[in-house]
């Protein structure tokens, strides 16, 4: 069974910016969040390729932070717009991305814990004999 790094139909957020989609959702086995933007036509197909950036590498696109690295971002934001077919040699492209991660980095560092994944196991109903009243709750397993 394939295992993907990055399951978009589980997200705490989901922007549209023109051509551009930002999800901010949670990154491989320890759930670490990130924000993924893929082009918005291309959603599900099996030829998107994300940008995706971690948590742990937000600094990296801080523009005020002095260690940060604009050089290594362009560079992956090129090949972003390579690998989905749009127009990299277009600066005005990459800014729109680049501005879509910058005005998004705050969200990243919103973004909750992953809950597990739950599924319900059974239905319980509780009657009190003495007043009727009804009680129902569910029993879930943390799959």
């Amino acid at each position: 069974m394939i295992q993907h790094a990055i399951d978009l139909s589980h997200y705490h957020f989901q922007k549209r910016r023109g051509e551009l989609a930002l999800y901010g959702t949670w990154y491989a086995d320890k759930a670490r969040p990130c924000l993924v933007v893929v082009p918005a036509n291309r959603i599900g197909h099996e030829r998107c390729r994300p940008l995706v950036v971690t948590i742990d590498d937000a600094w990296q696109w801080n523009p005020d932070d002095p260690d940060a690295m604009p050089e290594t971002n362009a560079a992956m934001v090129q090949q972003f717009l390579d690998l989905n077919g749009m127009d990299f040699s277009n600066m005005r492209a990459s800014m729109r991305v680049v501005s879509l991660i910058h005005d998004h980095l705050g969200d990243l560092l919103s973004i909750p814990p992953k809950q597990a994944l739950v599924r319900v196991v059974a239905d319980v109903l509780k009657v009190e004999h003495d007043t009727g009243k009804e009680t129902r709750a569910e029993i879930i397993d943390r799959v």
